[in-house]
């Protein structure tokens, strides 16, 4: 059993996806950051940085903070997700969507989605780095089925929450026939489905 502390964001989605992946139960813990929750004391002992997710293992009483860390916990003990022999491939476009593709498109949520018309120099830049993106991706993609190579992994699931916010981009996922053709094919995903509504508000993949 698990307990996910979260918010429905692209970095909460990640970990639903990959509970309902592995077929775990699991209870969500609701987060309202848009109400400062995440700030509580209760949340800051198990969260250092205040950010959702968090993931709770009862059995093992261990509990992992950082998305990413979450994915690999999971795909190490349940050994899927993650294969041995192509680890090294997985974790570099894993900590790609980490480092770079999730901090980047957020901060394009801020500017261009949440706060249009602040700061012209802020909406420039970030609309740029994340048609760039959506770039490198298709190429990506033109030369390999799955980010790290022929099998679904960590990486793709931590990525396509981002791409799954692609209305909100104004980029344009139609015109990258690559990045369209794994994004179909992941939204069909029955447990990428569920774990997409993993508040159970009705929520639906957008489509390309």
């Amino acid at each position: 059993m698990f307990e996910l502390y979260s918010a429905d964001t692209p970095n909460g989605k990640k970990i639903s996806i990959m509970l309902e992946e592995l077929k775990l139960n699991y209870k969500v813990k609701k987060i309202n950051i848009m109400k400062g929750e995440q700030f509580k004391p209760s949340f800051s002992k198990i969260s250092p940085f205040n950010k959702i997710p968090v993931l709770k293992d009862i059995k093992e009483k261990k509990v992992i903070f950082e998305s990413g860390a979450i994915l690999i916990y999971l795909g190490e003990k349940y050994k899927k997700f993650y294969d041995k022999k192509d680890r090294l491939k997985i974790l570099q476009w894993l900590m790609a969507q980490m480092a770079y593709i999730g901090p980047m498109i957020g901060q394009h949520h801020q500017f261009h989605h949440y706060n249009s018309g602040k700061s012209k120099f802020g909406e420039e830049r970030y609309f740029r780095i994340a048609r760039t993106i959506y770039k490198d991706l298709d190429r990506r993609l033109s030369k390999s089925k799955y980010l790290a190579g022929g099998k679904y992994s960590i990486a793709d699931i931590a990525t396509f929450p981002w791409i799954a916010r692609h209305e909100w981009h104004d980029i344009g996922l139609k015109k990258h026939r690559h990045l369209s053709r794994w994004y179909k094919l992941i939204s069909k995903r029955k447990a990428v489905i569920r774990g997409y509504d993993f508040m159970n508000r009705g929520e639906l993949v957008p489509k390309v």
